[in-house]
């Protein structure tokens, strides 16, 4: 359950400063490198956890271990039948089955670029990128569907779910905002001194009418 709030959060984080930084030109250009690899780094890091929540390999904890754990145990459920945890292990295949498509992507990927680095990588690059071709609707879904099923799971086994959009996921805004009005402050202080900024500048620090200021005239008898 955590590991799907987690990939929820860095997916929101990752789109938002995609979105964001993308749409602001003069905020990018503050620290490219660093929003650039931020950026990465946080989708990555929601891709891997996809991964991990249907890892195909026996003996990892994941959604399916969870429901071959519970086929076992079925009488020890104290708020579902027997029948009832059947039906929601039966539903959940179901619905992970519909995860094909969006799962042979991420498991593509992972293997071949996030985790291990292919060959074809450098050999074909554009094939490769084709076969990972990954939306965030795709990523949303797996991560969403993981969640509906735990929280059927925990329904049944302790009458309890989880709530998996971190409170203040999206606090990045912030950070940009601040990053934001500190840009915008530099650029009045060069304007008051020196007249109009012929740069970029972020959206929410608009052009004001500035005139130069010219130096004073020199006195001709001096």
């Amino acid at each position: 359950m955590e590991l799907v709030a987690l990939g929820k959060a860095h997916t929101e984080i990752g789109r938002g400063l995609g979105r964001d930084i993308g749409a602001d030109s003069a905020i990018a250009n503050v620290a490219p490198v660093f929003w650039g690899t931020t950026m990465t780094a946080h989708l990555d890091t929601a891709q891997l956890i996809a991964f991990k929540l249907f890892d195909p390999r026996k003996g990892t904890m994941t959604v399916e271990y969870l429901l071959e754990h519970a086929a076992e145990i079925q009488g020890s459920f104290a708020h579902a039948t027997p029948a009832q945890v059947d039906a929601i292990i039966k539903i959940a295949r179901r619905q992970i089955a519909n995860l094909d498509a969006p799962l042979t992507k991420i498991r593509t990927k992972r293997n071949r670029m996030l985790a291990h680095l292919d060959p074809t990588t450098v050999q074909d690059p554009v094939s490769l990128s084709k076969q990972v071709e990954l939306t965030f609707s795709d990523l949303n879904l797996v991560l969403s569907t993981a969640g509906d099923i735990l929280n059927e799971l925990s329904r049944g086994f302790r009458d309890s779910t989880s709530f998996y959009d971190i409170v203040s996921a999206d606090d990045y805004k912030t950070a940009i905002g601040l990053i934001a009005d500190a840009k915008c402050a530099q650029i009045r202080a060069y304007e008051a001194r020196f007249g109009p900024w012929e740069l970029l500048r972020p959206r929410k620090c608009p052009k004001d009418d500035v005139t130069k200021i010219s130096p004073p005239e020199l006195d001709p008898d001096l």
